[in-house]
């Protein structure tokens, strides 16, 4: 559905991204990870149509966005300052619906903000809680009903409660076949809802695939810590660390593992599966040596 092909854009002097190319399949949740001024938001305002590449080609729907308004219904992150905004909900999404310029009736509002928990509710939007108004932002980038949502930084100053709310929010999305990228900083998040993800450093696309791809691309997969005896045979034949009296194993295959153990040596096991957020640091700091070398 989107494919972006060797785009590179700058501002001024500075390249942001460079090379660039990756590609969205249709219904999937897309996720871009990477440290602060990776690129992550222009890559969304390119796609958005919000800024244009210097090189390289963005197609939709195998058309070129440069001569083509992409439908793609977009949330960047927003600033809370809007206390003086004294109307409802209803009355918010009906003002929107002018900005998009969508025919739209109470019928069509009222099932949005029932999609998005917010029917009911007549209070004046600028009493809103941080998640209440997540939950707005939601409500108005389904007003128009275009195929792709964008979107920078959901969960950003969410509590946990938000969050939840939030990621319900996109598995209905999911389900109403929307073509969902986003950015976050939310590993936990990010592994739970994305059906695939690309790590950008530096305007490059470090690694991309699904949650286990990402977690296969490193040399282990599990951290196991021990405490025991005769431990010299794992010592040698896997990468092992001593930290405060116990062997800290990385082991790929734990099967394996488990198999070349000693049982009866054994006084403790603790056996910890890497995380997404692990992931994320060790490929940034080998594609950080790569550059180095």
């Amino acid at each position: 559905m989107i494919s972006v092909r060797n785009i590179s854009i700058s501002y001024g002097t500075h390249k942001v991204i460079e090379d660039l190319s990756f590609n969205v399949k249709k219904g999937e949740i897309y996720g871009i990870i990477g440290p602060n001024g990776a690129g992550k938001t222009t890559i969304l305002r390119a796609l958005s149509g919000v800024i244009l590449p210097d090189s390289g080609e963005i197609y939709i729907d195998g058309k070129n966005v440069v001569k083509y308004k992409p439908r793609i219904a977009v949330l960047f992150e927003t600033s809370m300052t809007k206390d003086f905004l004294r109307i409802t909900a209803e009355e918010d999404l009906m003002f929107y619906s002018v900005l998009y310029d969508v025919d739209i009736d109470k019928k069509r509002i009222g099932d949005i903000l029932k999609t998005v928990g917010l029917d009911g509710i007549t209070k004046y939007i600028f009493t809103y809680s941080r998640g209440m108004w997540q939950r707005l932002y939601f409500a108005r980038v389904l007003l128009p009903d275009f195929p792709i949502i964008v979107l920078d930084e959901p969960w950003l100053g969410l509590d946990v409660a938000a969050q939840r709310e939030t990621i319900e929010l996109l598995k209905k999305m999911k389900e109403m076949r929307k073509t969902i990228i986003l950015t976050a900083h939310e590993m936990p998040l990010i592994e739970r809802i994305c059906d695939r993800i690309m790590i950008l450093d530096k305007g490059k696309n470090v690694v991309e695939g699904n949650v286990e791809t990402l977690l296969s691309s490193l040399e282990w997969r599990y951290e196991i810590r021990l405490l025991g005896d005769n431990l010299e045979n794992l010592v040698e034949n896997y990468k092992c660390i001593k930290k405060k009296g116990y062997y800290h194993f990385y082991v790929k295959n734990l099967r394996e593992f488990i198999e070349s153990m000693d049982i009866a040596s054994i006084y403790e096991i603790d056996v910890k599966p890497l995380s997404l957020e692990e992931t994320y640091i060790e490929l940034l700091m080998k594609n950080k040596e790569k550059e180095q070398k």
